[in-house]
């Protein structure tokens, strides 16, 4: 006996035979070899605009660590210009501080640099430090302004620039009134630098882990700077560096830790003695030994007068931060260092 399966069907309302129900449409699949086109063309188009993205941010960030002095155009800056003419300060940045966190940090500190002049900040590359083009960057400054009296702000390893530069405009004619550390070690003693002894203590007692330890290292600092690199490279560079014995730290590992290391041999004894010297220390600095860098200012600077203020747990450099803080304490040694003309009132004659 053979068993039929029936077709669906629809039965007549007036009772006549079944109609067959059409078979249901399905609808068209979009064929694999223009779909896959689809999706390559898309993914080629957003590859093509992250690459030229990565471009211009490499780019930006080239522009933005050439030796430059920026200058706010804002009102407290020209009004300060009006009010102490021929003037002008210059904030150097730290270690591996960008230019945007170097223009966060002179925001934070302008109300009180304007206090006694102008304020200025300067970009300079994070894979060293040129002190010539440096030195030439800010004379040109100093030459289309038209100044003659300089007040500094070292932004700890910025401190150690400054006094360098400071020596240099002195003997090229210019007054330097003051240079200001916040939290400026005085040689490379000063620095806390636990990275260095990690690495090195793995290195001696287990081989393995401190090739690992330098790798890793090293690709952290090279995409922390790429300096204008793509990530591959900017990585590879950054082991270069690791591997290189006179950069085997993780906080002092580019070219940068040269000059650190020879400070005290480059700085020429030049800064007049008349030139202020402002120290703004956070006691339990992390990165700094404080103590220690204020001892090592007073005998580096003996004849210049000093003055010591303390920003107990505000950590290391940190003026963006803390910036209530930091202006107070700028603004107090300014207020003994440089104090303000007195402005004496005519004596009215009594009849």
């Amino acid at each position: 006996m053979t068993v039929r399966t029936a077709s669906p069907s629809t039965a007549d309302p007036g009772g006549g035979p079944e109609r067959p129900v059409p078979e249901p449409r399905h609808t068209r699949q979009i064929p694999d070899v223009p779909r896959r086109l689809f999706f390559l063309t898309m993914g080629a188009a957003a590859a093509t605009t992250a690459f030229q993205a990565n471009i211009a941010a490499d780019t930006l960030l080239t522009e933005r660590t050439q030796y430059r002095v920026t200058t706010p155009d804002n009102d407290e800056n020209r009004a300060a210009a009006e009010q102490f003419p021929g003037r002008t300060w210059y904030l150097l940045a730290g270690f591996r501080v960008s230019y945007r966190d170097a223009g966060r940090k002179l925001a934070a500190l302008q109300p009180a640099m304007n206090k006694r002049a102008p304020a200025s900040y300067i970009g300079y590359s994070n894979e060293g430090i040129d002190v010539a083009q440096l030195f030439i960057a800010i004379q040109r400054d100093v030459y289309a302004r038209n100044l003659d009296t300089i007040y500094f702000y070292g932004d700890s390893f910025g401190g150690m620039v400054a006094v360098v530069l400071g020596s240099l405009l002195a003997s090229a004619g210019f007054k330097v009134k003051m240079v200001v550390m916040g939290s400026s070690p005085s040689n490379v003693s000063d620095t806390l630098d636990p990275g260095k002894e990690y690495i090195d203590l793995a290195g001696r007692v287990v081989p393995y882990l401190g090739v690992v330890g330098r790798i890793g290292a090293g690709i952290w600092g090279g995409l922390a700077n790429p300096n204008g690199q793509g990530m591959y490279q900017a990585a590879r560079r950054g082991i270069s560096y690791s591997f290189d014995p006179r950069n085997n730290s993780l906080i002092l590992s580019t070219t940068q830790a040269t000059f650190l290391a020879a400070f005290p041999r480059q700085y020429d004894g030049g800064l007049p003695a008349s030139t202020g010297i402002g120290l703004i220390y956070d006691p339990d600095d992390f990165i700094v030994n404080a103590s220690a860098a204020i001892r090592g200012w007073e005998a580096l600077l003996p004849r210049n007068p000093r003055f010591e203020y303390g920003v107990p747990k505000t950590g290391h450099a940190s003026p963006e931060i803390h910036p209530d803080v930091y202006r107070t304490a700028l603004s107090v040694v300014l207020d003994e260092l440089d104090p303000p003309p007195v402005t004496s009132r005519p004596v009215q004659p009594i009849f």
